[in-house]
């Protein structure tokens, strides 16, 4: 009787065996936990266009598809920020009492106040066009700018914008203050804005047909760059431009006095400097790279630059951050 038992067993397990495989695929679903990977500080895919520096001594760079990345004074203390709104941030600063803001696409304005959360507020601009394109803090206001005329003004906290903007179908790029005070805004095809009011109202006059893209006073010294390579400068405070000739066609995008001599960086990694202004040279750095720069920002330890790639020019050498970072910022 066994033996018989033994037998029939025998002959029932294949097909036991087998029906146990058809069930499992059949009906049970094989899962796989993935083990989280750790988000890269910047991503190849990351484009900057500002930067600002904090009170905290933190940098923060504005970029494309709602990121804002803050680069702490070492590695551990760098941090992502992805904004609510998936827009491409075009400016940043940071006022006195360590309020840092960003501004992009379709007037969307993000402030965040030390260690509060962000939060967004969209500013009323053009349906047709509508891109903030600079913020700057200039003498206790934020001041933002863009496309259609468009020009707001808040103080530290950038809950409440006041509306000073230009009539009229131009981008307006660039807003720095004078010694004397006075507002200037580079605009496109060649238009250049003036106030001796505080914004309230605004003077014109054009320099050329090329887009001015930035604008920067040291003293009664000023020198304005932009698409194609134009330079201008002024030896009495912006009374009169005067044409500069350029070693470029490139389109410059920012300028800044730095460390006694003046620099200006645009497109396809195209860097210049002048120790008067009127005499301009290429400038290359070791391994300087060949995209687009569009924000040159002075630190204690050199130049830190936005762009397509974010680093810190220091003397002759070009340092990429996050990549070449070596000790502290």
């Amino acid at each position: 009787m066994v033996a018989k038992v033994m037998r029939v067993a025998a002959q029932l397990a294949p097909w036991a065996i087998v029906g146990g495989l058809a069930y499992a695929a059949a009906f049970i679903r094989p899962s796989v936990e993935p083990l989280p990977l750790p988000q890269p500080l910047n991503e190849p895919r990351d484009l900057f266009y500002d930067v600002s520096v904090s009170d905290s001594g933190h940098y923060w760079f504005a970029g494309n598809n709602g990121l804002v990345l803050e680069a702490g004074k070492t590695l551990e203390n760098w941090r992502r920020h992805e904004m609510p709104e998936v827009v491409n941030l075009q400016g940043i600063a940071s006022a006195d009492n360590g309020t840092v803001v960003a501004v992009g696409n379709a007037g969307w304005t993000f402030r965040k106040h030390r260690d509060e959360e962000w939060k967004s507020l969209q500013l009323p601009v053009s349906e047709i066009a509508g891109k903030l394109i600079k913020l700057a803090w200039i003498d206790g206001h934020f001041w933002a700018i863009g496309e259609m005329g468009a020009i707001f003004r808040s103080d530290h906290r950038a809950e409440e914008w006041e509306k000073l903007s230009i009539e009229g179908d131009v981008a307006l790029n660039d807003i720095t203050r004078a010694i004397s005070g006075d507002l200037w805004i580079t605009a496109e095809f060649g238009t250049l804005y003036h106030s001796r009011d505080g914004g309230r109202s605004w003077d014109s006059v054009e320099l050329g047909q090329e887009s001015l893209r930035s604008v920067e006073f040291y003293g009664d010294q000023g020198i304005i760059v932009g698409n194609g390579g134009v330079i201008f400068q002024s030896l009495d405070s912006g009374a009169t431009w005067q044409p500069v000739s350029s070693p470029t066609n490139e389109h410059l995008y920012d300028v800044i006095r730095d460390d006694g001599r003046w620099l200006a960086t645009g497109n396809g990694g195209v860097l210049l400097g002048s120790e008067d202004g009127a005499l301009w040279e290429l400038i290359q750095p070791h391994n300087f790279a060949n995209g687009y720069h569009a924000r040159l920002l002075p630190s204690g330890d050199g130049v830190v630059v936005a762009g397509q790639t974010i680093g810190l020019l220091s003397g002759g050498d070009w340092q990429v951050w996050p990549d070449d970072m070596v000790g502290d910022i």
